[in-house]
């Protein structure tokens, strides 16, 4: 099996899938998300928590070298387990940062890039919330309208740069900007395998498993 990390625009699936991966083979693989990570840490009621409240909340964005120093953290967790990473290649400093490190420790990952159109994300972001507890993200697209979380019965809610059509804009100026050149940059190292977005969740899941498997 090999390490996989998907990347995307926002609402791209790549949550859903990763969700999918971790139901299947939780038991070999490492989950690293930066969003829920840097959630987490920002709860925390230190310096740390209180530095990246600071940054996030004034629409700055966290510096690369801090994502890559806790993704070298997380490296050194991972044992045999293979690596699941999802929405961690956004800048390029960042990409060339996590790929040096994991290509430091052998390892030679596959990232894959969920592609929909811009009107798309436009449409899934007006239909998703997010649980306060655990983060899920539910899509009243794919999941109907339900009332608390699927996963741990906690309270959805909708991020605010979720329902703000300007932020939603800034996201994708952002990732057309950032993200892209970055992935341009993996395709150059022959690590990107790009997939429609628009297909069923199965039929992107199926193709996701297809290609982790080591066919050396």
């Amino acid at each position: 099996m090999k390490d996989i990390i998907l990347a995307g625009i926002q609402a791209s699936g790549k949550g859903t899938q990763a969700q999918k991966l971790l139901e299947k083979y939780g038991n070999q693989i490492a989950y690293f998300e930066t969003g829920n990570i840097l959630r987490a840490l920002m709860s925390n009621e230190n310096v740390i928590g209180n530095y990246l409240r600071e940054t996030v909340n004034s629409g700055r964005l966290v510096k690369d070298e801090i994502i890559i120093g806790l993704f070298k953290i997380f490296l050194e967790t991972l044992d045999e387990k293979h690596l699941l990473g999802d929405g961690n290649l956004r800048r390029i400093g960042q990409t060339k940062g996590i790929l040096d490190a994991l290509l430091e420790k052998g390892r030679k990952p596959l990232v894959i890039q969920l592609e929909i159109p811009e009107e798309e994300v436009y449409k899934r972001l007006a239909n998703r919330k997010m649980c306060k507890s655990c983060w899920k993200i539910h899509s009243t697209l794919f999941d109907g309208e339900v009332e608390k979380c699927i996963k741990c019965w906690g309270e959805l809610y909708i991020r605010t740069d979720d329902a703000d059509q300007n932020a939603i804009a800034n996201r994708i100026a952002e990732y057309q900007k950032e993200t892209l050149p970055a992935l341009e940059y993996v395709d150059s190292l022959w690590l990107l395998v790009k997939i429609d977005g628009m297909q069923s969740i199965d039929t992107i899941f199926a193709q996701i498993e297809e290609l982790m498997k080591d066919k050396e």
